[in-house]
């Protein structure tokens, strides 16, 4: 997934010029409380939207903790941020529930072309050259969940996925 790939990608990145690293979230990741990483796979912990609330968490822990990383590093060439695109309206509203209420909510909902705005500013804007560890929806830094915010905890989660993808 996109920790893998970061991770693997990052010798090369810091030997750039300039990198930048945008990773995709939600604002539903403010509905997630902390993460308890000894249960992480238990089904007991999963209902209809927790265990996406809980990854779109840990892809904004994972932005703030790699962020802190590379500054600690030397490398504040390579720049990492993270963001909510929109609620846009994709193939994956089919599954939002009944088609009426989608109907109804795709009013709503950003095109694609408009859900890319966030991503294409904070990979290209000069404006944010340096500005590495925010959280960004509508091309503006917001607050994240205040877990993404606590130093500690993006660090266990970085070990843990570490071990988790075989990078330990």
């Amino acid at each position: 997934g996109p920790f893998l790939l970061t991770e693997l990608l990052l010798p090369l990145l810091k030997k750039a010029t300039e990198a930048r690293i945008v990773i995709v979230s939600s604002d539903l990741h403010n509905r997630s409380g902390p993460l308890d990483l000894s249960k992480i796979d238990d089904e007991s912990e999963f209902g209809r939207f927790a265990p996406y609330n809980r990854s779109k968490l840990a892809n904004v822990m994972h932005a703030r903790d790699l962020a802190r990383r590379l500054h600690d590093s030397g490398a504040r060439h390579v720049t990492v941020n993270s963001l909510h695109p929109g609620v846009v309206a994709t193939e994956l509203s089919r599954h939002m529930g009944p088609k009426a209420l989608r109907s109804l909510t795709s009013v709503f909902m950003k095109s694609e072309k408009d859900g890319a705005h966030t991503s294409l500013y904070l990979a290209m804007a000069s404006e944010i050259k340096g500005m590495s560890g925010g959280y960004y929806s509508d091309c503006a830094r917001v607050k994240e969940n205040k877990v993404a915010r606590d130093d500690e905890e993006c660090k266990k989660l970085y070990e843990y996925s570490k071990k988790a993808v075989g990078l330990e």
